[in-house]
């Protein structure tokens, strides 16, 4: 059984054979199964953790473990952040303050 459902939304599966689904069940910080939000049911037990994506998109596994630590304390003042952002209207404010801010060129 899954300790995690998605469903609800978009989810990339990066599986040919089911490139996309609505769902998706997983265990132990890895995907257990994607699907229709009809077949996820079937994976949930009364510890599961269910979240509703309301029509938004999920991408399983998707880390950016790329970093360039001297740049980053030189220049983190002018490093624009994505964590944390609830939605695409406060991204597109944050980069335009961002754009404000940072210095040519």
């Amino acid at each position: 059984m899954s300790d995690l459902v998605l469903h609800g939304g978009r989810i990339t599966a990066l599986d040919r054979a089911r490139p996309e689904a609505s769902a998706i069940a997983i265990r132990d910080g890895c995907v257990l199964a994607t699907g229709t939000d009809a077949e996820m049911p079937a994976l949930r037990e009364g510890g599961t953790r269910t979240v509703d994506l309301q029509g938004r998109h999920a991408i399983p596994d998707l880390n950016d473990s790329h970093t360039h630590l001297i740049r980053g304390g030189l220049s983190d003042n002018m490093v624009l952040r994505g964590d944390g952002v609830p939605s695409l209207a406060d991204a597109l404010r944050t980069l335009r303050d961002q754009a404000r801010r940072t210095p040519a060129p």
